[in-house]
């Protein structure tokens, strides 16, 4: 309803400016299950990479071998540089 329309994109400008005035990157957090692919490739596009620590179930991260549920508590956490 409301994607595509540049409000996410209008967000994190005015959040990543911010966030710039105070560090040199800045992390975020994104779901790993379908709901969440566009904003799984409007953080690619704006530059966000992993943060190669993987993926947290519940803020733990995961070790090899840990089975979680495929739900809104399972994130992918994303640094960018921003200066």
């Amino acid at each position: 309803m409301f994607q595509r329309r540049g409000i996410g994109t209008r967000l994190l400008d005015r959040a990543e400016e911010k966030a710039s005035e105070m560090a040199c990157q800045v992390g975020i957090a994104v779901g790993l299950h379908p709901g969440y692919n566009a904003a799984q490739r409007l953080y690619a596009l704006r530059g966000y990479v992993p943060d190669g620590r993987g993926v947290t179930y519940k803020n733990r991260y995961l070790s090899e071998g840990d089975n979680v549920r495929l739900d809104d508590n399972l994130t992918l956490h994303l640094i960018k540089v921003l200066r």
